[in-house]
């Protein structure tokens, strides 16, 4: 079996612990300046690059029972905790929720797209320009109003050619990425960034970010600029994703051993996440101006949920 290259690892950890922890910022949105800021910031790169990762790893998806075997590990767990997240919704905290296996909970939608990007791979893989016919088809879909949650048809569109490039880059790509001069300029260019977003972005363009609306929802932007709108964001996310990986340490390091676990902390971190929203601390902690507690929250899930009776628990629905 080939060795796990740190790398990868080192980057999925990262970006789960961002994961966990963008999603813990959401509900203190409008209450701090500098969380919304934080909250824009991650979501430039964070799924982006997750999603590149995923592609990258996609590259055996011709071989004889490759996707029957993703349909396994993504579409059971996907069905399980979409049963689980809606009964624990409705049972524990009262909300009016549906039954619908068609329309993923929460943060779920990135298991459903992340199968459909693998069926989608075995056409583009094999289309000349297949890249930019992706790019292109994303920024048609967004004009039709019927592609939105249901199936995480628009997300899926919106993020698929991520995934496509991923696909096509090889390791090298990533490594060349890490010298100590473009670690430098990246700090550089994100501490600017993370000004600018502080300075000049209102939170509601969030919604760009997310790809998960189609363009007659946004209400900043007329239609028939909007395609050249995600263009830009696309651009963007770009830039800011490439600035992300040439940051990612390239040896072993102390979080390294939790990357081969990360979609176990994936599916679990909206039950804690949920929890600490309906509980008495988002008050006290804004109240008492107390933001720092997020970061330790966060801190907090990701190391529960790589705890060895979890992962034991966890090994028959993500094996």
């Amino acid at each position: 079996m080939k060795e796990r290259n740190p790398y990868f690892d080192n980057a999925k950890v990262i970006l789960i612990f961002l994961v966990v922890f963008g999603h813990i910022l959401s509900e203190f949105l409008y209450e701090n300046r500098i969380v919304s800021s934080v909250y824009l910031f991650i979501f430039l790169f964070h799924m982006p690059a997750f999603i590149i990762i995923s592609g990258f790893f996609a590259k055996g998806i011709h071989k004889p029972g490759y996707l029957a075997n993703v349909a396994k590990k993504l579409l059971i767990p996907y069905l399980i905790f979409q049963i689980f997240y809606t009964f624990y919704y409705i049972v524990i905290f009262n909300n009016d929720l549906s039954i619908s296996p068609f329309t993923p909970r929460w943060a779920l939608w990135f298991l459903l797209s992340l199968f459909l990007w693998n069926v989608m791979l075995l056409l583009f893989s094999k289309i000349r320009y297949g890249l930019l016919l992706a790019v292109v088809l994303s920024l048609v879909v967004g004009y039709f109003s019927d592609v939105d949650g249901f199936l995480s048809l628009s997300r899926t569109f919106f993020f698929f050619p991520f995934f496509l490039l991923g696909y096509y880059l090889k390791e090298e790509h990533f490594t060349r990425l890490t010298s100590k001069l473009n670690k430098v300029i990246s700090v550089a260019l994100l501490v600017a960034l993370f000004l600018i977003l502080y300075k000049v972005m209102p939170l509601d363009e969030r919604a760009w970010l997310m790809g998960k609306q189609p363009y007659e929802k946004m209400d900043d932007i007329t239609l028939q600029f909007a395609w050249l709108a995600r263009f830009g964001v696309y651009v963007v996310m770009s830039m800011v994703t490439v600035l992300f990986f040439t940051l990612v340490p390239s040896q072993k390091t102390f979080f390294t051993h939790i990357g081969p676990f990360t979609i176990s902390i994936y599916l679990l971190h909206m039950l804690f996440v949920k929890m600490l929203h309906e509980s008495p601390l988002v008050p006290f902690i804004i109240e008492q101006n107390q933001y720092w507690l997020l970061v330790v929250f966060a801190f907090a899930i990701v190391y529960i949920s790589t705890r060895k009776p979890v992962r034991f628990l966890m090994k028959p629905v993500t094996k």
